[in-house]
């Protein structure tokens, strides 16, 4: 496959940045590295630093260009050759050439299980090589049919030589360097991230309609947690942006004033995710008697404007979606039988138990979260049928060591892309692996089998077979689909959705 980039229009290379805008995160921002997290918001603030090979089109699922003019693909996906633009430079005036990126590609795949995206997108890599200053080529042990994909996303934005030679701790603290179209400021990880726009910025996607410099002169990112003090500050105009807007905010959008920019999120779903190292959670019984006891249909007024309940364990957007949701429909009978016939018997407290073990489990998550009301009305309808959940909000810190050490229960997921091999981030052994599992089986070879099937008749039915291997074992419970709904001030324009629902700020204006 040869696609031929676009000739750069630098139209407002030169145009003088013209304002501030103050965007409002639901969450605090925690490692700024992309290489590293696989946190939204992180993510969200990520994305205005650095710059990738290609781009997706939202509409459309085209991989279009970026940093990269044009590629070729081999016919089994194991080599990719690119070509770069001409005269692209990080922001310490580094050249971004084809050295620069092979250092990249080469730091993800060291970074291993400290990439928890990126080792997915580099599963079976073997080298990159750079041919000539714009030409380099990536090799890989076997068919990777989901890469080129992700050369579009942020965890494969590029940062400067420099940068990498930093600890992956200095770097999450913001130590940075990238090639985009705004420069880390001011940073403090609770409350503010800071950007100013840079100036003789000429590279920005092919879907850019801006391709030149940022038109907003200051980019800043205000973490705000309360919605309602975030809805009450755009309303009130102190704030440009809300990425995060909540379902009983949405009527609050019309034609006049704030309106809402809004987009379903592809990739897995936000999915309750079993700890299978729980004696009680070894069986499927017991985790599909789990999904089974959940009324989805009754998340709606608790979750962000344009989210729904999960029909599959990919969104909607996803290549490779189907309804599934005769498998995941409300059946408390169907709960309580598979618990009962696994052995557990209602107790004198509700709680079913089988000997002196109840069946009662806890879902750890950050107390910044937004989705604490699902949690507690989730825990409602398990009680209904003798199956106790205690939702567990902790500090942030507190959060990720409890995950990172696999005390819990269960926890909640969702990772963002626009290609179905997003399921290998989560579900096999050699992943993220939130479900602790640890011996390889069916699931890992139908799951990697969707990264190397170029044919797309065959890649469907791989995906569906993936999704049959997740759901039938109840491996992931998927709960709702995320979206990105985002509220914008009257007098900002521009501001557009990437194919992952990030907002991009290149485009944007701000008027009196």
């Amino acid at each position: 496959m040869v696609l031929a980039g676009c000739a750069t229009t630098p139209d407002a290379a030169d145009r003088p940045a013209e304002a501030a805008l103050t965007v409002a995160l639901a969450a605090p921002v925690s490692c700024l590295d992309p290489h590293q997290t696989p946190q939204t918001p992180n993510l969200n603030v990520s994305r205005q630093l650095v710059d990738s090979l290609t781009d997706q089109d939202p509409e459309t699922g085209e991989i279009v260009p970026w940093l990269a003019t044009s590629w070729k693909v081999d016919d089994d996906a194991q080599r990719f050759t690119f070509t770069l633009r001409d005269g692209v430079t990080f922001s310490d005036g580094a050249p971004l050439d084809a050295a620069a990126v092979v250092a990249n590609f080469d730091d993800i795949f060291r970074l291993g299980a400290k990439s928890a995206l990126g080792s997915g997108y580099f599963a079976g890599y073997e080298k990159s090589t750079a041919i000539d200053a714009r030409t380099f080529e990536v090799r890989f042990g076997a068919p990777s049919a989901q890469f080129l994909q992700a050369t579009s996303m942020v965890t494969i934005g590029m940062l400067s030589p420099a940068t990498l030679k930093k600890t992956p701790d200095e770097r999450c603290a913001g130590e940075l360097v990238g090639s985009g179209p705004y420069v880390l400021g001011k940073i403090a990880f609770n409350e503010e991230v800071r950007f100013t726009a840079r100036a003789g910025y000429a590279w920005p996607s092919k879907l850019a309609t801006n391709q030149g410099a940022p038109r907003v002169r200051a980019l800043n990112f205000a973490i705000v947690t309360d919605p309602s003090a975030r809805h009450g500050s755009l309303v009130s105009g102190q704030i440009d942006a809300d990425l995060q807007v909540l379902q009983q905010d949405q009527a609050s959008f019309g034609e006049t004033g704030p309106r809402l920019l809004s987009g379903t999120r592809p990739g897995i779903v936000y999915t309750l995710l079993p700890n299978e190292t729980r004696p009680a959670l070894r069986d499927p019984a017991v985790r599909l008697a789990i999904g089974a006891a959940l009324d989805r249909t009754k998340f709606a007024p608790l979750l962000a404007a344009g989210e729904r309940p999960a029909t599959d364990v990919i969104a909607t957007t996803t290549p490779g979606y189907a309804n599934r949701s005769a498998a995941l429909s409300y059946k408390p009978e169907e709960a309580a039988r598979l618990a009962e016939e696994a052995g557990w018997k209602i107790g004198p407290d509700g709680v079913r138990a089988k000997g002196s073990e109840r069946l009662s489990f806890n879902l750890v998550y950050s107390a910044s979260e937004v989705y604490g009301p699902v949690y507690q009305l989730m825990a409602q309808q398990l009680a209904e049928v003798g199956i106790e959940l205690k939702p567990t909000p902790l500090d942030d810190a507190t959060n990720s060591a409890r995950q990172g050490e696999g005390d819990y229960d269960f926890v909640s997921w969702a990772v963002t892309r626009g290609d179905p091999s997003v399921l290998a981030s989560v579900y096999p052994v050699k992943s993220a692996n939130p479900l602790r599992r640890a011996k390889p089986d069916g699931v890992d070879s139908t799951i990697a089998r969707i990264a190397t099937v170029v044919d797309p008749a065959e890649r469907a039915q791989a995906v569906s077979d993936a999704a049959e291997a997740i759901l039938s074992a109840g491996h992931g419970i998927p709960l709702f689909e995320q979206a990105a709904s985002i509220g914008i001030a009257e007098k900002v324009t521009g501001i557009r959705l990437d194919a992952s629902g990030r907002a991009i700020f290149q485009d944007a204006e701000v008027g009196a």
